[in-house]
């Protein structure tokens, strides 16, 4: 996996290009965060088996959305909510992955789907969790992977 500034700056990068909020890192997130859904996960096989979670709090799922769409938070459509994170998600797992692997590197993704309970612990996979924050609203990536 990366160290915490790595995956930190390619979240914030991909924040501030797609939806033009400012991310940083956050705190230990509380038990009770953890438990809340929904979640974005998404799952890669090559060139070692691994996945991610993404919590997004409301605020900042609509605010993602605004900005891709151009529209006001009223006006965003479910379709367009859920198209928007997804392609967040896709953007997000490649960034990471090919400052993990490598440019040259070839990798598999699967698709993005969405989790209504926390992911917890996957059987066999390590388990890391990165806290961010936006604002008031906190954030948290975990990423899974299966140990060297």
């Amino acid at each position: 996996m990366l160290n915490e500034s790595q995956v930190e700056e390619a979240v914030r990068m991909t924040f501030e290009e797609m939806a033009f909020l400012d991310v940083v890192a956050g705190t230990d997130p509380m038990t009770s965060l953890l438990q809340e859904g929904p979640w974005l996960f998404l799952a890669y096989t090559r060139p070692k088996s691994g996945s991610f979670a993404l919590f997004l709090p409301k605020a900042t799922r609509y605010a993602v959305a605004e900005a891709i769409y151009g529209e006001d938070r009223g006006e965003v459509t479910s379709t367009q909510l859920d198209d928007s994170l997804l392609e967040l998600m896709n953007v997000l797992v490649g960034r990471l992955l090919t400052r993990r692997f490598g440019v040259g590197t070839a990798y598999s993704m699967g698709l993005p789907t969405v989790l209504f309970d926390f992911p917890g612990d996957i059987p066999g996979f390590s388990r890391k969790v990165f806290p961010f924050h936006n604002d008031e609203n906190e954030m948290i990536l975990i990423w899974y992977e299966v140990p060297a």
